[in-house]
Protein backbone atom coordinates (compact mmCIF):
# COMPACT_ATOMS: atom_id res chain seq x y z
CA UNK A 1 0.00 0.00 0.00
CA UNK A 2 1.20 3.36 -0.93
CA UNK A 3 2.57 5.47 2.26
CA UNK A 4 0.75 8.83 2.89
CA UNK A 5 2.82 11.49 0.97
CA UNK A 6 2.24 15.42 2.12
CA UNK A 7 2.04 16.18 -1.90
CA UNK A 8 -1.18 13.67 -2.08
CA UNK A 9 -3.23 14.76 1.06
CA UNK A 10 -2.43 19.04 -0.37
CA UNK A 11 -4.16 17.98 -3.43
CA UNK A 12 -6.63 16.08 -2.07
CA UNK A 13 -7.29 19.29 0.77
CA UNK A 14 -6.35 22.14 -1.33
CA UNK A 15 -3.87 23.36 1.34
CA UNK A 16 -0.69 23.78 1.03
CA UNK A 17 2.28 21.26 2.43
CA UNK A 18 3.63 23.62 4.92
CA UNK A 19 0.06 24.31 6.42
CA UNK A 20 -0.94 20.19 6.54
CA UNK A 21 2.51 19.68 8.35
CA UNK A 22 2.10 22.17 10.92
CA UNK A 23 -1.04 20.86 12.13
CA UNK A 24 -0.06 17.01 11.95
CA UNK A 25 2.53 18.26 14.35
CA UNK A 26 0.66 19.99 16.50
CA UNK A 27 1.58 23.34 16.02
CA UNK A 28 -2.12 24.58 14.02
CA UNK A 29 -2.54 27.07 16.63
CA UNK A 30 1.16 28.31 17.22
CA UNK A 31 0.86 29.85 13.68
CA UNK A 32 -2.79 30.77 13.64
CA UNK A 33 -4.83 27.86 11.63
CA UNK A 34 -8.21 28.09 11.94
CA UNK A 35 -10.01 25.19 14.25
CA UNK A 36 -11.91 24.77 11.57
CA UNK A 37 -8.99 23.47 9.41
CA UNK A 38 -7.11 21.74 11.52
CA UNK A 39 -9.96 19.47 12.28
CA UNK A 40 -10.54 19.44 8.31
CA UNK A 41 -7.07 18.14 8.13
CA UNK A 42 -7.11 15.50 10.74
CA UNK A 43 -10.17 14.38 9.95
CA UNK A 44 -8.88 13.73 6.47
CA UNK A 45 -5.63 12.09 7.69
CA UNK A 46 -8.02 9.95 9.72
CA UNK A 47 -9.95 8.51 7.20
CA UNK A 48 -7.61 7.52 4.87
CA UNK A 49 -5.74 3.93 5.01
CA UNK A 50 -2.40 4.70 5.65
CA UNK A 51 0.72 4.91 8.29
CA UNK A 52 0.01 8.63 9.45
CA UNK A 53 -3.24 8.28 10.48
CA UNK A 54 -2.90 6.77 13.90
CA UNK A 55 -0.64 9.96 14.50
CA UNK A 56 -3.49 12.26 13.23
CA UNK A 57 -5.70 10.36 15.81
CA UNK A 58 -3.32 10.97 18.67
CA UNK A 59 -3.97 14.42 18.31
CA UNK A 60 -7.21 14.59 18.30
CA UNK A 61 -7.87 12.54 20.98
CA UNK A 62 -4.58 13.17 22.97
CA UNK A 63 -3.71 9.48 23.23
CA UNK A 64 -0.95 7.65 21.94
CA UNK A 65 -2.74 4.48 21.39
CA UNK A 66 0.34 2.69 23.50
CA UNK A 67 0.41 0.94 26.49
CA UNK A 68 3.84 -0.69 28.37
CA UNK A 69 3.82 -3.81 30.14
CA UNK A 70 6.67 -4.61 32.36
CA UNK A 71 7.47 -7.67 33.63
CA UNK A 72 10.24 -9.47 35.25
CA UNK A 73 11.16 -12.28 33.13
CA UNK A 74 9.80 -12.73 29.48
CA UNK A 75 11.41 -15.90 29.31
CA UNK A 76 8.90 -17.39 32.01
CA UNK A 77 6.00 -19.04 30.28
CA UNK A 78 3.78 -17.13 33.08
CA UNK A 79 4.36 -13.41 32.05
CA UNK A 80 4.79 -14.53 28.40
CA UNK A 81 0.94 -15.57 28.24
CA UNK A 82 0.11 -12.83 30.45
CA UNK A 83 1.88 -10.56 27.70
CA UNK A 84 -0.02 -12.58 24.85
CA UNK A 85 -3.04 -12.02 26.17
CA UNK A 86 -2.85 -8.08 26.77
CA UNK A 87 -1.59 -7.95 23.86
CA UNK A 88 -5.20 -9.52 22.28
CA UNK A 89 -7.31 -7.46 25.01
CA UNK A 90 -5.12 -3.94 23.53
CA UNK A 91 -5.68 -4.83 19.76
CA UNK A 92 -9.30 -5.46 19.97
CA UNK A 93 -9.20 -1.76 21.27
CA UNK A 94 -6.73 -0.28 18.71
CA UNK A 95 -3.88 0.03 20.85
CA UNK A 96 -0.32 -1.45 20.33
CA UNK A 97 1.56 -3.01 23.25
CA UNK A 98 5.27 -2.14 24.08
CA UNK A 99 6.72 -4.97 26.33
CA UNK A 100 10.18 -4.91 28.58
CA UNK A 101 11.51 -6.91 30.79
CA UNK A 102 12.99 -6.32 34.35
CA UNK A 103 15.53 -8.85 35.35
CA UNK A 104 13.84 -7.77 38.58
CA UNK A 105 16.18 -5.00 39.00
CA UNK A 106 14.56 -2.18 40.21
CA UNK A 107 17.32 0.29 39.09
CA UNK A 108 16.11 -0.75 35.42
CA UNK A 109 12.55 -0.76 35.95
CA UNK A 110 12.58 2.51 36.97
CA UNK A 111 14.60 3.70 33.86
CA UNK A 112 11.88 1.74 31.88
CA UNK A 113 8.87 3.20 33.54
CA UNK A 114 10.44 6.82 32.60
CA UNK A 115 11.74 5.92 29.00
CA UNK A 116 7.98 4.57 28.47
CA UNK A 117 6.60 7.62 30.41
CA UNK A 118 8.43 10.48 29.14
CA UNK A 119 9.74 9.45 26.09
CA UNK A 120 7.29 6.73 24.31
CA UNK A 121 4.78 8.94 25.86
CA UNK A 122 2.39 5.45 26.80
CA UNK A 123 -0.93 6.19 27.87
CA UNK A 124 -0.41 3.68 30.72
CA UNK A 125 1.69 0.92 31.84
CA UNK A 126 0.60 -2.58 33.82
CA UNK A 127 3.55 -3.56 36.00
CA UNK A 128 5.00 -6.37 37.22
CA UNK A 129 7.17 -4.78 40.18
CA UNK A 130 10.38 -5.84 41.43
CA UNK A 131 10.64 -2.59 43.52
CA UNK A 132 10.70 -3.30 47.58
CA UNK A 133 8.81 -0.44 48.56
CA UNK A 134 6.11 2.80 46.82
CA UNK A 135 8.41 5.33 46.73
CA UNK A 136 9.15 5.24 43.18
CA UNK A 137 5.45 5.28 42.01
CA UNK A 138 4.26 7.47 44.38
CA UNK A 139 6.82 10.14 43.11
CA UNK A 140 4.03 13.10 42.31
CA UNK A 141 5.07 13.25 38.82
CA UNK A 142 2.95 9.84 38.43
CA UNK A 143 0.40 11.09 40.33
CA UNK A 144 -2.00 11.64 37.01
CA UNK A 145 -0.17 8.32 34.95
CA UNK A 146 -2.58 5.22 34.55
CA UNK A 147 -1.01 2.37 36.07
CA UNK A 148 -2.09 -1.18 36.74
CA UNK A 149 -0.10 -3.47 38.85
CA UNK A 150 -0.37 -7.12 37.84
CA UNK A 151 1.40 -10.15 40.31
CA UNK A 152 2.98 -8.33 43.11
CA UNK A 153 1.66 -5.37 44.82
CA UNK A 154 3.46 -2.52 46.54
CA UNK A 155 2.87 -1.74 50.82
CA UNK A 156 1.04 0.66 51.67
CA UNK A 157 0.43 2.01 48.03
CA UNK A 158 -3.31 3.02 46.78
CA UNK A 159 -2.81 1.19 43.18
CA UNK A 160 -5.19 -0.33 40.64
CA UNK A 161 -4.07 -4.74 40.97
CA UNK A 162 -4.77 -7.90 39.47
CA UNK A 163 -3.08 -10.54 41.56
CA UNK A 164 -3.87 -14.50 42.80
CA UNK A 165 -4.34 -15.50 46.10
CA UNK A 166 -0.91 -16.21 46.54
CA UNK A 167 -1.39 -17.19 50.45
CA UNK A 168 -4.16 -19.62 50.21
CA UNK A 169 -2.55 -21.26 47.23
CA UNK A 170 0.81 -21.96 48.91
CA UNK A 171 -1.20 -23.00 52.35
CA UNK A 172 -3.63 -25.55 50.44
CA UNK A 173 -0.37 -27.29 48.33
CA UNK A 174 1.19 -27.51 51.28
CA UNK A 175 -1.59 -28.98 52.75
CA UNK A 176 -1.93 -31.52 50.57
CA UNK A 177 1.88 -32.50 50.66
CA UNK A 178 0.88 -32.60 54.62
CA UNK A 179 -2.19 -35.20 53.57
CA UNK A 180 -0.20 -37.00 52.00
CA UNK A 181 2.10 -38.28 54.66
CA UNK A 182 4.92 -35.78 53.81
CA UNK A 183 5.87 -34.26 57.30
CA UNK A 184 9.60 -33.06 56.46
CA UNK A 185 8.95 -30.49 53.48
CA UNK A 186 11.46 -27.98 51.84
CA UNK A 187 10.35 -24.89 50.08
CA UNK A 188 12.81 -23.49 47.53
CA UNK A 189 12.14 -19.67 47.31
CA UNK A 190 12.94 -17.38 44.33
CA UNK A 191 14.76 -14.11 44.97
CA UNK A 192 13.93 -10.99 45.70
CA UNK A 193 12.33 -12.33 48.76
CA UNK A 194 10.58 -8.89 49.73
CA UNK A 195 8.11 -9.72 46.77
CA UNK A 196 4.81 -9.40 48.00
CA UNK A 197 4.08 -13.00 45.79
CA UNK A 198 7.30 -14.71 47.35
CA UNK A 199 6.67 -13.43 51.02
CA UNK A 200 2.63 -14.49 51.19
CA UNK A 201 3.54 -17.87 49.74
CA UNK A 202 6.31 -18.45 52.21
CA UNK A 203 4.02 -16.98 55.11
CA UNK A 204 1.55 -19.38 53.77
CA UNK A 205 3.81 -22.65 53.55
CA UNK A 206 4.61 -21.89 57.14
CA UNK A 207 1.10 -21.88 58.04
CA UNK A 208 0.11 -24.72 57.11
CA UNK A 209 3.33 -26.25 58.50
CA UNK A 210 3.13 -24.63 61.78
CA UNK A 211 -0.94 -25.31 62.11
CA UNK A 212 0.28 -29.45 61.99
CA UNK A 213 3.05 -28.82 64.43
CA UNK A 214 5.97 -29.18 61.77
CA UNK A 215 9.21 -27.69 61.45
CA UNK A 216 10.40 -24.93 59.17
CA UNK A 217 13.41 -23.68 61.01
CA UNK A 218 16.46 -23.81 58.14
CA UNK A 219 13.40 -25.41 55.63
CA UNK A 220 13.38 -22.35 52.87
CA UNK A 221 15.84 -21.88 50.78
CA UNK A 222 16.31 -18.31 48.69
CA UNK A 223 17.43 -18.94 45.38
CA UNK A 224 18.81 -16.17 43.60
CA UNK A 225 16.97 -15.33 40.06
CA UNK A 226 20.29 -14.55 38.58
CA UNK A 227 21.89 -18.05 39.55
CA UNK A 228 18.74 -20.76 39.60
CA UNK A 229 20.37 -23.55 38.42
CA UNK A 230 23.61 -23.37 40.85
CA UNK A 231 21.40 -22.55 43.53
CA UNK A 232 19.43 -25.21 43.65
CA UNK A 233 22.12 -27.84 42.71
CA UNK A 234 24.15 -26.02 45.79
CA UNK A 235 20.49 -26.73 48.15
CA UNK A 236 20.50 -30.58 47.07
CA UNK A 237 24.05 -31.03 47.40
CA UNK A 238 23.75 -29.66 50.91
CA UNK A 239 20.91 -31.56 51.13
CA UNK A 240 22.53 -34.87 50.65
CA UNK A 241 26.27 -33.69 52.42
CA UNK A 242 23.86 -33.41 55.58
CA UNK A 243 22.24 -36.48 55.16
CA UNK A 244 18.48 -34.99 55.13
CA UNK A 245 15.58 -37.09 53.51
CA UNK A 246 13.18 -34.95 52.19
CA UNK A 247 9.50 -36.03 51.50
CA UNK A 248 9.09 -33.30 49.64
CA UNK A 249 10.54 -29.95 47.85
CA UNK A 250 8.10 -27.40 47.12
CA UNK A 251 9.39 -24.83 44.86
CA UNK A 252 8.33 -21.09 44.37
CA UNK A 253 7.79 -20.64 40.71
CA UNK A 254 8.55 -22.93 37.07
CA UNK A 255 11.88 -21.51 37.08
CA UNK A 256 12.84 -23.12 40.01
CA UNK A 257 11.06 -26.67 39.53
CA UNK A 258 12.51 -26.35 36.12
CA UNK A 259 15.95 -26.65 37.08
CA UNK A 260 15.20 -28.88 39.64
CA UNK A 261 13.62 -31.39 37.73
CA UNK A 262 16.59 -31.64 35.46
CA UNK A 263 19.21 -32.05 37.92
CA UNK A 264 16.59 -35.08 39.51
CA UNK A 265 17.77 -36.79 36.57
CA UNK A 266 21.44 -36.90 37.27
CA UNK A 267 22.45 -40.09 38.79
CA UNK A 268 24.04 -38.23 41.63
CA UNK A 269 20.70 -37.12 42.71
CA UNK A 270 18.13 -39.56 41.23
CA UNK A 271 18.63 -42.06 43.63
CA UNK A 272 18.66 -40.34 46.64
CA UNK A 273 15.67 -38.23 45.91
CA UNK A 274 13.50 -40.82 44.09
CA UNK A 275 10.87 -40.82 46.88
CA UNK A 276 10.76 -36.88 47.39
CA UNK A 277 7.58 -35.66 46.04
CA UNK A 278 7.47 -32.68 43.74
CA UNK A 279 5.68 -29.64 44.19
CA UNK A 280 5.22 -26.37 42.48
CA UNK A 281 3.30 -22.89 42.46
CA UNK A 282 2.76 -23.04 39.28
CA UNK A 283 1.48 -25.21 35.87
CA UNK A 284 3.18 -25.93 32.61
CA UNK A 285 2.71 -28.21 30.33
CA UNK A 286 5.95 -29.86 30.99
CA UNK A 287 4.19 -31.53 34.18
CA UNK A 288 1.65 -33.29 32.08
CA UNK A 289 4.84 -35.32 29.62
CA UNK A 290 7.29 -36.01 32.12
CA UNK A 291 7.10 -39.64 34.18
CA UNK A 292 7.56 -37.47 37.53
CA UNK A 293 4.44 -36.47 39.23
CA UNK A 294 4.30 -32.85 40.20
CA UNK A 295 1.71 -31.52 42.84
CA UNK A 296 0.60 -27.70 41.40
CA UNK A 297 -1.10 -24.49 41.66
CA UNK A 298 -2.79 -23.66 38.48
CA UNK A 299 -2.58 -19.73 38.14
CA UNK A 300 -5.64 -18.12 35.75
CA UNK A 301 -2.69 -16.39 34.09
CA UNK A 302 -4.95 -15.39 30.43
CA UNK A 303 -7.64 -13.37 33.20
CA UNK A 304 -4.54 -11.85 34.72
CA UNK A 305 -3.38 -10.58 30.89
CA UNK A 306 -6.97 -9.55 30.08
CA UNK A 307 -8.08 -8.25 33.37
CA UNK A 308 -5.29 -5.90 33.95
CA UNK A 309 -5.42 -4.57 30.16
CA UNK A 310 -9.25 -3.73 30.64
CA UNK A 311 -8.85 -2.16 33.79
CA UNK A 312 -6.14 -0.08 32.54
CA UNK A 313 -8.22 1.13 29.38
CA UNK A 314 -10.98 2.03 31.95
CA UNK A 315 -9.01 3.89 33.94
CA UNK A 316 -7.17 5.92 31.07
CA UNK A 317 -10.79 6.69 29.79
CA UNK A 318 -11.63 7.95 33.03
CA UNK A 319 -14.43 5.00 33.57
CA UNK A 320 -12.47 3.84 36.92
CA UNK A 321 -11.76 6.22 39.29
CA UNK A 322 -11.84 4.67 42.46
CA UNK A 323 -8.81 1.84 42.93
CA UNK A 324 -9.94 -1.48 41.73
CA UNK A 325 -8.10 -4.38 43.67
CA UNK A 326 -8.44 -7.75 41.91
CA UNK A 327 -7.70 -10.93 43.65
CA UNK A 328 -8.41 -14.08 41.30
CA UNK A 329 -8.37 -17.66 43.04
CA UNK A 330 -6.21 -20.95 42.22
CA UNK A 331 -7.01 -24.35 41.30
CA UNK A 332 -4.39 -27.45 42.76
CA UNK A 333 -3.75 -29.91 40.36
CA UNK A 334 -2.94 -33.12 41.74
CA UNK A 335 -1.00 -36.05 39.37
Amino acid sequence: MKRLQLEDLSKQLGYSKTLISMVLNGKGNQYGISKKTQEAVLNAVAQLDYTPNKFARALRTGKSFFIGLIVADLGNTFYSTIAKSVESALFDKGYNLMVCSTEEDENREKKLVEIMFNQQGVDGIIVATSFKNAEFYADPRFAKSSIVLIDRILPLFNSHYVIIDNYDGSLEITNKLINEGCKNIFCLAITPSHLSTIEDRVNGYKDAMSKNNLDTSNHVFPINFAHTQCDVQKFLQQIMDTHQKPDAIYCLNNSIVIKLLNLLRQKEYEKYFAKTKIACFDNIELFDLIDRKVISISQPVNDIGLISANLLLDVIDGKQTAKSNVVLPIQLINR
